[in-house]
């Protein structure tokens, strides 16, 4: 996997597959993201991108006291390591990025400067500026731009959607064994 912390002067990628999000945790959910993404890649002889943020969008955005990571940065590009991911982006969030509406984000990101040929995303997930941009909208816009949009289905496991957030409930509640089940690994630095 090779990291890229800027989006200046990335290198030609060969009909790149992208997926957005913080992957804070890098739990079993993300792993199925992880594993559309890659095999996606491979059926377009492309190369798989996952595009990430550092700081946390919720630590620019809406700063709470009680708000905290699974993982550091640094643990979480670890554990994306050990996936066959072929491109890695951090890309800074700040409050200027945040105010990138969605349709500026794909067409100046993910295709001006990515050049995007499909875009992997669960049915739940959104972003831009306000998070106004949500599956049906980016599907449409993107439709107009000749990207592709490939739908994953939410992850259950044990008939909870496994999301970060839950799993950062467990670990409040001290509940690590079920915080680690949906984690799909042991927690770092709790």
């Amino acid at each position: 996997m090779k990291i890229h912390y800027t989006l200046e002067n990335l290198p030609h990628f060969l009909n790149p597959v992208v997926t957005v999000g913080v992957f804070d945790g890098v739990h079993l959910g993300h792993v199925k993201v992880i594993e559309q993404l890659v095999d996606y890649a491979k059926q377009k002889e492309g190369e798989s991108i996952l595009l990430t943020f550092d700081p946390h969008p919720q630590e620019v955005l809406h700063p709470r006291v009680d708000f905290f990571l699974i993982n550091t940065i640094e643990e979480r590009i670890a554990l994306l390591s050990q996936t066959d991911i072929d491109h890695l982006i951090v890309v800074p969030f700040t409050f200027a990025f945040s105010q990138l509406t969605y349709e500026q984000f794909i067409r100046k990101i993910l295709i001006g400067k990515i050049k995007a040929k499909a875009i992997v995303m669960g049915p739940n997930h959104s972003f831009g500026k306000n998070r106004e941009g949500h599956f049906d909208n980016i599907t449409e816009l993107c439709h107009k731009c000749e990207v592709d949009v490939v739908e994953i289905p939410e992850f259950i496991s044990q008939d909870i959607a496994v999301r970060s957030s839950k799993i950062r409930h467990y670990i409040t509640e001290g509940n690590l064994q079920k915080a680690e089940e949906l984690l799909g690994h042991p927690i770092h630095n709790h």
